[in-house]
């Protein structure tokens, strides 16, 4: 990603151009829009080219295009425990069938890795659940590397600070990201490096700009760009980010919240450390959704990719949460500079918030999760056929991901895989 930063930054303020800023627009027109953007940023033509032994053209072959993996990352907070258990086939199940990748709720975070929330979230517990993600080839990115404060450290950091001082408690994090990255990085390279970095309504957390920290805090924006450089060191390719809530979700179109984050934001990628911004996107009302494409074009104007890290939608409305729901995920499918959306849990049984779950403790899908499965496996999912022309060629418009291509003529099946990108979207197929 650090490569293409300079490309990625051309396509979005090109396709961010696309749009009119500060032209009032109806939820239809804002739609039509968006709906755009999609074919625009999220498709291609893939072409399908059939020839025989000899090279030469095979007209009149049926093709069927079969998508089984969207580019674009749909994920969500995974508990390891549930995957470890073997009593929990159905979590699991629900995870291969519904998302390409994902993050570990709390087990990453540093309690859980200093063993503080006991055996089910210790390390050996996360490398085994990690083994399962990675095995099953859903991506998880790493919640969280270090924090800033003491408010969620763990007990063996705070005895650190308390007794031997704040130079002590800096070795220790320093061991503990080689540590982390280390045994994770088989499966692992993105991360936030740092959580809440500005933090919201809570005391001590507030340090803003460059500069020593407050109270609680402990480290400041300067120290922690050293948490950046651990990181670095230890996952040169890796994807490292600033992650932070109440930005999207802000009541006011310029927070002070989202100024705070951009002091960040500006500070650790004039460094050269910062891949991409995590945006935690926890709504607890259903706000305009053009509201929120304007604070989402505001922070995209960095030119850095956006992740949605930790979406949910308030639950007190079942039929809102679904149709808030469908404009939020369509917002961010439609935004080119925002590469995925994870929801912060998707089980009723087992989350942190229920209502804002997608199934019901009882595995009964709600309106929310009628409108996920639908959004992603059939309104944004490639399913086409048809025959090869005179040249051998079929084309169709198609999702980037992953493909199955089968090829018959004469009662004879031909399978491949293809994979569309930007760069690569002429699969080439010849017949024996």
């Amino acid at each position: 990603m650090k490569n293409t930063k300079s490309i990625f930054c051309f396509i979005s303020i090109l396709m961010l151009g696309l749009s009119t800023p500060g032209q009032s627009q109806t939820y239809s027109e804002w739609l039509t829009s968006a709906n755009k953007r999609i074919e625009e940023v999220r498709k291609a033509p893939l072409q399908v080219k059939v020839v025989d032994s000899k090279g030469q053209p095979v007209k009149n072959a049926d093709i069927q295009v079969l998508m089984t993996r969207h580019a674009f990352e749909f994920g969500s907070a995974f508990k390891v425990a549930y995957i470890n258990d073997p009593q929990q086939e159905a979590y699991n199940q629900k995870i291969l069938e519904l998302f390409n990748s994902g993050t570990f709720e709390n087990a990453l975070k540093v309690k859980a890795w200093s063993g503080d929330f006991g055996e089910n979230m210790a390390p050996d517990a996360t490398i085994k659940a990690l083994n399962w993600t990675h095995s099953n080839r859903i991506k998880i990115r790493g919640h969280l590397m270090t924090g800033n404060g003491l408010r969620n450290s763990s007990k063996a950091f705070i005895k650190i600070h308390d007794e031997e001082g704040k130079g002590a408690l800096v070795r220790a994090v320093m061991g503990a990201i080689d540590d982390k990255a280390t045994q994770t990085k088989f499966a692992i390279d993105e991360w936030d490096v740092v959580n809440h970095p500005v933090g919201r309504i809570r005391p001590g957390r507030e340090a803003e700009g460059a500069g020593q920290a407050q109270g609680n805090q402990v480290f400041g924006i300067e120290e922690s760009i050293a948490w950046f450089e651990q990181t670095r060191k230890n996952l040169p390719e890796g994807n490292l980010y600033l992650n932070e809530s109440g930005i999207l979700s802000s009541p006011e179109n310029d927070s002070t919240q989202i100024q705070k984050y951009f002091k960040w934001i500006d500070h650790v990628n004039a460094s050269g450390l910062l891949d991409g911004i995590g945006l935690q996107s926890h709504f607890r009302g259903y706000p305009d959704i053009q509201t929120v494409e304007g604070k989402l074009d505001k922070i995209a104007s960095r030119g850095l990719p956006i992740r949605i890290t930790e979406f949910t939608a308030d639950g007190s409305d079942e039929d809102k949460q679904g149709e808030f729901t469908r404009n939020f995920m369509t917002l961010c499918f439609s935004h080119p500079s925002v590469v995925g959306i994870q929801f912060w849990g998707f089980w009723e049984g087992n989350i942190f918030r229920p209502p804002t779950a997608l199934f019901r403790e009882d595995w009964s899908e709600k309106p929310n999760g009628t409108v996920y499965r639908e959004l992603v496996f059939n309104e944004w999912w490639t399913k086409e056929h048809g025959k090869t022309d005179k040249n051998g060629s079929f084309t169709t418009s198609a999702f980037f991901g992953e493909y199955d291509i089968i090829v018959s003529l004469k009662g004879k099946l031909t399978q491949t895989s293809f994979i569309l990108t930007r760069d690569s979207d002429t699969c080439l197929i010849k017949l024996n």
